[in-house]
């Protein structure tokens, strides 16, 4: 990732389990916070799953803190039994467990960012684990270095550099005897999968992590030929005839994420509105989310059929205020003390309520949109959006609270606020916006 340098003034906390990976991460993080102007702290995760291993890795976290000199921020969870509650996996219960534990710390306005200590190994193995999955080049992008209030500085290095980092500083830590067994997939692929791989082609890891980034790259490329294929008109998206399956494919991802259609759809879906186009003029399918594909004179229009609430109502402006604002595909809800759990992986935003103008409302985006970003310096919201990696299928959906008379955008819901409605200690109200699925 970039130079740490780029974190100046920002508060980062390390994702510390008490391991070799994240010992060495809040080590390495350590030694720079001076000169990088940055500063640190740390969260464990007890998920009470491992008896008195796991009270010991909380202690032992709880020492090595105290002894650097480091805050400390400790959640606890009975894993088991939530799992056992939501009928999920182990595996699901205690990542989502953590998730909102680091949101909570982030919403509370108590650090910016999330460091975690994902390394090659780590990477190789979700792009091993996509591809056998079935992913197609988008699943194979791997993990990034940078996502939201998630860095990962550690992503260049192997996880022989980390072991020679730690034998270099004399640095103890934890080993957690779970991740030796092989009953869990990604344990299989890590301890059985890339070490016969690695013997037969050496540096397939790094080879593998390699081939992410470079699928990413290419992604990027075939997603922006695709847009030439797209048009939309009012509330309807238009895909031109095209033999090139690549492109029509991520064209209409495009097409089907503009209407709401993020997660449900499948390979078949696809399969079926590309053949669509030898099919008779007027031949339909029916998609998910109420969407409807037809063949058309000029391409394979995709519209939402009518009743369903995807798309936003986007000439509506609403008062700001403890109401909220009902925007379609999302809800708003404003309130004066935080909320008990983020219900989303969007952002709960904090604002100084006292340096909102009087004259806010709730609203959509608009053409010449710009907003002053959290930590300054002020940016068009396309500008803006396209920093942030949002989905392009989500930016009109998002609702942003703006002044009615200079328009003049002080928050993207569920993403950031705008640095005049930073909270600092002299603020006196301080309100939660939450942004919600409808």
């Amino acid at each position: 990732m970039e130079s740490l340098e780029k974190f100046f003034g920002k508060r980062l906390c390390v994702a510390l389990s008490g391991g070799a990976d994240s010992v060495a991460l809040l080590h390495y993080l350590k030694a720079r916070e001076l000169s990088c102007g940055f500063r640190l702290s740390a969260v464990h995760c007890e998920h009470g799953i491992r008896g008195e291993d796991s009270v010991a890795d909380k202690e032992f976290v709880r020492a090595l803190c105290k002894k650097w000199d480091i805050p400390l921020f400790i959640f606890e969870e009975d894993c088991p039994k939530r799992a056992k509650q939501n009928k999920e996996s182990l595996e699901t219960a205690a990542r989502n467990f953590r998730r909102e534990s680091f949101f909570s710390l982030v919403d509370g306005g108590k650090i910016d960012y999330i460091a975690t200590a994902h390394h090659i190994g780590d990477e190789a193995e979700t792009v091993l684990l996509h591809i056998a999955r079935g992913a197609a080049l988008s699943g194979a992008r791997g993990i990034e270095a940078e996502t939201g209030f998630f860095i990962r500085p550690f992503l260049s290095w192997t996880k022989e550099k980390i072991l020679a980092y730690i034998e270099e500083h004399g640095l103890s830590y934890r080993v957690d005897e779970t991740n030796f067994l092989t009953d869990a997939t990604r344990n299989k692929l890590r301890l059985q999968v890339l070490p016969s791989l690695e013997e037969a082609v050496p540096a397939a890891r790094e080879n593998i992590a390699r081939f992410a980034r470079k699928a990413a790259e290419d992604d990027a490329f075939l997603y922006a030929l695709s847009e030439k294929l797209l048009c939309k008109e009012n509330d309807v998206f238009f895909l031109s005839f095209s033999e090139e399956r690549p492109l029509f494919y991520r064209a209409c991802l495009t097409a089907l994420k503009g209407l709401g259609l993020e997660k449900d759809y499948t390979a078949k879906h696809l399969d079926g509105v590309y053949g669509l186009q030898a099919s008779e003029r007027g031949s339909e399918i029916h998609l998910p989310k109420g969407i409807r594909a037809v063949k058309t004179e000029r391409g394979i229009s995709l519209s939402i059929e009518k009743g369903e609430k995807l798309l936003p109502p986007v000439s509506v402006e609403k008062p700001f205020s403890l109401d909220g604002f009902d925007g379609g595909r999302y809800a708003v809800s404003v309130s004066t003390s935080a909320p008990d759990r983020a219900e989303s992986e969007w952002r709960v935003l904090r604002i100084d309520g006292d340096e909102l103008p009087k004259d806010a409302v709730f609203r959509f985006r608009k053409e010449g949109d710009e907003i002053e970003k959290f930590g300054g310096g002020r940016k068009s919201l396309k500008k803006f959006f396209n920093e942030r990696k949002l989905p392009v299928g989500e930016r009109a959906h998002l609702p942003l609270v703006a002044s009615a008379s200079t328009g003049e955008v002080y928050a993207v819901c569920g993403v950031e606020i705008a640095e005049g409605l930073r909270v600092t200690e002299s603020t006196s109200s301080v309100l939660y916006i939450t942004l919600r699925k409808n």
